[in-house]
């Protein structure tokens, strides 16, 4: 069953300061819930729909007296399986009150007193994942709010709760159209709010279906971009840990009280070792996603509790600036860095990710981070500085694991690229082919074909570097590499700035213009030299038709 927790995000610059576009407005009452990423915890990947009063009870007393609360953790979400789908004559949700004596405003209340938030679950479709995916009890038709959006998420305000997660399994099953349902439960809960005055954070959970990181963020404080990290009763897994991270990467759709969702964290739970919880723990940390633990609380470990308190790697996720790290180098496939830009001068959270097989060194160049001159490394698990660096900083990576790190470069100015030159706005000329870098017709629109030209000192010739790492064109236009590609052959167009990683270059000594996002260089396909041929990104070689020169 898809579960997830959903957040809005808006567009953001991802160099210090700089924003990135602009963004629809969410409602006031939804909006106003949260500041950074929701942390938490919440009932599904170790209880699934087996759930009542007591054993939320004991997950809420469990996350105080564990130094989770004092830590930042906050929301405690009872997920599926609280509801079977019935209502009274007027519609209005009912209980078990045997499970939940009180009703569920008494856990709510009870949730409450120990100084915490509450949540609760329900799905945008008539039937609820508990119909189409029972998980420990029946099936249960009924159990979505279709039909009830207004009644329902008022009922939830009242009873106390202050985060309401929506799945989709109802909504999938019955061809929904994603924004315009999510929409009209967002309105739903900003008129709760109005009459209630309690906020409650939105987690819109369609699994990414139909891109929700480019609409959620008008309505939502946090958006699922992927399917669940782990089934009931599946081991955890690296793989999809992996792949609910890379799914997230949406950086230009968060800024603060809107987060990329990359779903539920798995840290702790049987299955996965020390180093692999402290890796999840990291891709979560750098992506700034929200962080609710999904282990038994009463039952965790010293290291697993050491693990998510980590007051480093916490600061690293909650930064106030509210960005997504991105990619910025991968020399060798594999092999990657990200990169957060944190809030003060010239600070950079950097994850040193190994996906492969064997140990590897891994760099993180200053130049790819937008930073210059020397910086402090702090390795963040450790909690030791490892030293002041120029240029960058080098570590073993152990295989399929993850160095997580800060770089203070203090007071130290950002240098815009390694190149004395990068400033300056004039042509970039093939050195194979003696023409130049090119806009296709003079196009202005998106998507048009960068390519080689005869050099004539025109408006679409005239690229000027930026400190991001940007090569822009007209002013507004960047270099682009075509759907934030990474294969050889990749198009590379035009397209409005926007901060993401596909959009940096590098210069480099030898006269090649690596991008970031790849690792390939800028390539004139063929070592052709007529007018009109279109550039790509291929594997760097130094030939001739790589390498180029600022005039």
């Amino acid at each position: 069953m898809q579960l997830l927790i959903l957040t809005l995000a808006a567009a953001w610059a991802l160099t210090d300061g700089a924003a990135a576009g602009g963004r629809a407005a969410a409602p006031a009452a939804v909006a106003a819930a949260v500041t950074t990423p929701p942390m938490g915890w919440a009932s599904w990947n170790t209880f699934a729909a087996r759930i009542d009063y007591n054993v939320i009870k004991a997950q809420a007393d469990a996350m105080v007296s564990s130094g989770m609360k004092d830590a930042g953790y906050e929301y405690v979400n009872i997920d599926e399986g609280w509801w079977q789908g019935t209502r009274d004559a007027a519609g209005n949700i009912t209980v078990d009150t045997a499970e939940w004596p009180g009703g569920m405003k008494a856990i709510a209340d009870y949730i409450h007193s120990k100084g915490l938030k509450a949540g609760i679950y329900t799905d945008a479709g008539r039937d609820g994942c508990g119909y189409y995916y029972p998980t420990g009890r029946p099936a249960a038709p009924g159990s979505g709010s279709e039909g009830h959006y207004d009644q329902d998420f008022l009922q939830f305000s009242r009873w106390g709760f202050d985060f309401v997660k929506v799945d989709w399994c109802g909504g999938q099953a019955e061809g929904l159209d994603s924004r315009s349902t999510y929409q009209a439960i967002s309105d739903a809960i900003g008129r709760a709010t109005a009459q209630t005055g309690r906020p409650m954070v939105l987690s819109i959970c369609n699994w990414g279906n139909q891109s929700p990181w480019n609409w959620a963020p008008g309505m939502s404080t946090m958006w699922r971009t992927s399917g669940d990290i782990i089934y009931w009763g599946q081991t955890p897994s690296m793989d999809r840990v992996l792949a609910n991270f890379d799914s997230a990467q949406h950086p230009s759709a968060q800024s603060p009280g809107h987060y990329n969702d990359p779903d539920m964290l798995i840290v702790g739970m049987p299955g996965f070792s020390a180093a692999q919880n402290r890796t999840h723990m990291g891709l979560w940390a750098i992506s700034g996603a929200p962080l609710l633990a999904g282990n038994d609380l009463t039952e965790m470990s010293a290291e697993t509790r050491a693990i998510l308190t980590n007051r480093e790697v916490l600061a690293v996720d909650q930064d106030a600036l509210g960005r997504q790290g991105v990619k910025v180098a991968e020399d060798q496939t594999g092999r990657q860095v990200y990169s957060k830009v944190l809030s003060g001068a010239n600070r950079r959270a950097v994850l040193l990710l190994n996906r492969t097989t064997s140990p590897a060194s891994i760099t993180a160049r200053w130049s790819d981070l937008g930073l210059g001159g020397a910086g402090t490394v702090r390795n963040l698990w450790t909690g030791a500085d490892v030293g002041t660096y120029t240029g960058g900083y080098t570590a073993t990576v152990p295989a399929r694991e993850a160095v997580l790190l800060t770089v203070d470069a203090g007071a130290v100015t950002p240098s815009p690229t390694p190149t004395p030159t990068a400033t300056a706005t004039g042509a970039i000329r093939g050195a194979g082919s003696g023409r130049c870098l090119d806009v296709a017709g003079g196009s202005q629109a998106n998507g048009a074909q960068a390519q080689i030209w005869d050099c004539n000192g025109q408006v679409n010739q005239r690229w000027t570097p930026t400190g991001a790492g940007e090569l822009r064109v007209y002013g507004g236009k960047c270099l682009d590499v075509y759907n934030q590609g990474t294969a050889d052959n990749t198009s590379v167009v035009v397209w409005d700035c926007n901060g993401q990683a596909n959009q940096r270059w590098r210069f480099n000594s030898d006269g090649t213009i690596t991008a970031v996002g790849s690792g390939k260089c800028l390539d004139v396909p063929g070592n052709a030299t007529a007018n009109g041929t279109k550039l790509v990104i291929w594997s760097c070689n130094g030939g001739t038709n790589q390498r180029w020169t600022r005039t």
